[in-house]
């Protein structure tokens, strides 16, 4: 709020969580209570919010009405997720500013004269006047929603009197509460969500109710938990298997569910790069913003239509034949599209190459260079996304020379240039490796769409992946929509993205058991999003432990009580 930036309001509760840990018995449990299955819990986890679930937290808590302008903190991806990157991500000084400018500007919108009705649970019968009463009903509505968990008395009195003193200084009850609201964005406590623990009654630690109502709704909705999340938080329903069960059930029918499944696709296969996607004008004079930007909506569209709406079998994405097109991508595609403006379902018959994931133009251009197609770049990001391989980065002091050359008469293809490339032994392995999945995509140029000869040679897409040799793209997607990596591949990821984590003990034994499932399934990703949201690793915790190896209510203890 412009103006009143040098007021300093209370980060209520950042000690809550700390010392909630260091007043509980020494224990390891989950949700339910006891210990059903193997391996070591989980410390207690903080991880930033992503933009996306900011801009959805924004919207969900006052209304998408509210404009959120801004510049955010850069992802982070580790072990290939940004989900894993953002329970290690902190915050910086130049962030902070930009988020706290975020926070102010959400403010000034929400407390305007315009907007106080809708957004306000009450109103001050004078405006120069405190009042406690009101003061204390916007705190915990909006305390409970943004910080997603209980405020007590005492964090809604230090709120309140907070907000009472800096009237002076703001000039009016209205002003004072924007301050409240700013506050509230701009503390920790909204920005990351923080893994709330209590004690379970039997000398167990566990997630809070409304720890685990974050946590659960930040997977399927990729948002902050809705109302009827929140009462059941409240009730105490969600330490019961009958109380999870029934939100879980809710939650995957509910359209909020394409904003969960949405976030996954764009973490898992790396999407948000599109922001930063440019091509060379003069080379694909087709390609523009507005291409770029369908081609990401289309990838979405895409995967949901299939995976969440038909509940295909999640191998179907490398050959399914129905996808979507706007005016735009038809330039690309060489399709008529009759709609001049939205989206309209087409088929491509069975024998034509487009259709599958692969062919997509949205990954064709994402994974190649400004001004030509990368049959390495295409390759990587099969072996890494879509099948959780390990790709070797290049040496240092590779020589390109014959890669880039694309106008050199010796090699006037991807295929012939990359031959020569390989002579190199140092880079013999790897582009062994990568290059003919990517080779099997040069039917498509830099900006996806279709050739059949480059620089008036004849494309060859035939190769050969994990020892299964194939003529064209159409048999390379068969085989992978055949390769035990590509299902084992999803789930692992899937199960990354929802826990923030790497693979920890007992991360692998869950594995097993959700790839079992998944089988059983048959490879239903919905049901897959359902099985990690009900199961009971999803929610496990320990108590972290201290330097030396004690955790840290033990830590806490005087020697002399430790001792006796």
């Amino acid at each position: 709020m412009a103006g009143i930036k040098s007021i300093a309001l209370p980060i209520v509760g950042l000690g809550v969580i700390a010392a909630a840990v260091l007043a509980i018995p020494d224990a390891r449990s989950l949700i339910l209570g006891g210990n059903s299955f193997e391996g070591e819990m989980p410390p207690p986890q903080m991880r930033r919010l992503t933009e996306a679930q900011y801009r959805n937290t924004i919207a969900d808590v006052f209304s998408d009405e509210i404009t959120v302008v801004g510049r955010f903190e850069p992802e982070i991806r580790i072990d290939g997720l940004g989900a894993i990157g953002a329970s290690q991500a902190s915050i910086s000084a130049s962030g902070y500013e930009q988020y706290y400018g975020i926070a102010g500007s959400i403010a000034d919108q929400v407390i305007s004269a315009d907007n106080w009705a809708d957004y306000m649970p009450c109103s001050p019968s004078e405006s120069a006047e405190f009042d406690r009463e009101c003061a204390s009903q916007i705190i915990e509505q909006y305390g409970e929603a943004l910080f997603r968990r209980d405020l007590s008395s005492e964090d809604v009195e230090v709120w309140a009197d907070a907000m009472h003193a800096s009237m002076a200084q703001v000039g009016s009850f209205e002003n004072a509460a924007g301050l409240v609201i700013e506050g509230m964005l701009s503390s920790p406590q909204f920005l990351f969500i923080i893994d709330g623990l209590e004690d379970d009654g039997r000398g167990d630690v566990r997630l809070t109710n409304h720890s685990i109502a974050a946590r659960l709704s930040y997977f399927l909705w990729n948002s902050a938990p809705d109302e009827e999340l929140l009462r059941a938080a409240r009730a105490g329903e969600l330490h019961s298997r009958e109380g999870l069960e029934t939100q879980v059930e809710r939650m995957i029918a509910s359209e909020n569910l394409r904003l969960g499944s949405r976030a996954f696709y764009d973490d898992f296969l790396d999407l948000s790069r599109f922001s930063s996607l440019e091509k060379d004008r003069l080379i694909y004079p087709a390609f523009n913003q507005a291409v770029a930007d369908d081609a990401h909506e289309q990838l979405m569209m895409f995967l949901d239509h299939h995976l969440i709406d038909n509940e295909a079998p999640y191998p179907s994405i490398f050959t399914a034949k129905e996808t979507f097109l706007t005016r735009s991508l038809g330039m690309i595609y060489a399709v008529p599209v009759v709609p001049s403006e939205g989206w309209e379902l087409v088929r491509f018959p069975e024998d034509d190459i487009r259709g599958g994931l692969l062919s997509h133009a949205g990954f064709t251009a994402l994974h190649s260079h400004p001004g030509r197609s990368s049959a390495t770049l295409r390759g990587i990001a099969v072996r890494q996304s879509l099948l959780c391989q390990t790709v070797a980065p290049a040496p240092a002091a590779v020589n390109f020379t014959v890669v880039q050359d694309v106008d050199n008469p010796e090699f006037r293809t991807a295929r012939a240039r990359l031959t020569q490339h390989r002579t190199d032994a140092a880079c013999a392995s790897c582009h062994r490796f990568i290059d003919p999945i990517g080779l099997s995509l040069e039917n498509f140029d830099g900006a996806g769409m279709y050739r059949i000869r480059e620089h008036g040679e004849m494309i060859d897409t035939s190769g050969e992946v994990d020892g299964i040799a194939y003529d064209d793209l159409p048999a390379l997607e068969n085989i992978l929509a055949n390769h035990e990596a590509a299902t084992s591949c999803v789930v692992e990821r899937l199960q990354y993205y929802a826990t923030g984590r790497s693979n920890t003990e007992i991360d692998s034994y869950w594995n097993v058991e959700l790839m079992r499932g998944f089988e059983r399934s048959d490879y239903n990703f919905r049901e897959l999003m359902a099985t990690i949201a009900r199961s009971e690793e999803f929610y496990a915790v320990s108590l972290p432990e201290a330097e030396g190896g004690e955790d840290l209510q033990q830590a806490n203890i005087p020697t002399q009580e430790r001792n006796s």
